[in-house]
């Protein structure tokens, strides 16, 4: 198999783990709960402002951070959740098929709710687990999932002189083969 055809292949893999669709449309049914330290509504703008270690949850879906902006918009919940490099923002989600469960993390989480959109920037990492066992992992600047479209985009970023995992600015991929035995573990610090 020739490196492009593998490179499309982990692309259609990384996909299909983090395409939600079951989850996403029970998730959908299920009410917002919200858990912060502080909430500040400003009607005027239409925002939430939840600060203090936030966590927002709708069924599987979960959004953790220092800080969340939640925003109404004409079409639609827009939510944007700010980490730090010690302490990032994440999410988690489960998937009904095939006992998986995708969890995220980066500097910043952006979720479109109307146009189904999850865009994670900033020392972003997806990983995908079945059974409680790494299965799949990408490392990248930025990683964005167009649910209705089907379509994940991976860029790197511009080489760091600083050096350091991301140094490169390129995008590491781990994506382990779909067998009918036993996930194999995603070695911790492989994609490194």
């Amino acid at each position: 198999m020739n490196q492009r055809l593998r490179s499309l292949t982990g692309i259609c893999a990384l996909a299909l783990a983090l395409g939600t669709a079951h989850a996403a449309r029970a998730d959908a049914e299920e009410p917002l709960t919200i858990d912060a330290g502080q909430m500040r509504i400003d009607g005027k703008r239409g925002t939430r402002l939840l600060t203090g270690a936030v966590e927002v949850t709708r069924g599987s879906l979960a959004l953790r951070a220092d800080e969340i902006e939640m925003q109404e918009g004409p079409r639609g919940q827009l939510a944007a959740a700010k980490g730090s490099p010690r302490k990032p923002a994440t999410f988690r989600q489960r998937r009904l098929a095939d006992n998986e469960v995708v969890e995220g993390q980066a500097l910043r989480i952006e979720y479109d709710a109307a146009s189904e959109i999850v865009k994670l920037v900033g020392a972003a990492q997806v990983k995908v687990l079945r059974g409680g066992v790494v299965v799949d992992q990408v490392n990248a600047s930025v990683i964005t999932y167009d649910h209705l479209r089907d379509v994940v985009e991976v860029a790197g970023a511009a080489p760091s002189a600083a050096g350091g995992a991301s140094a490169s600015g390129r995008v590491r991929a781990i994506l382990t083969p779909r067998s009918n035995g036993a996930p194999k573990a995603v070695e911790e610090g492989a994609s490194r």
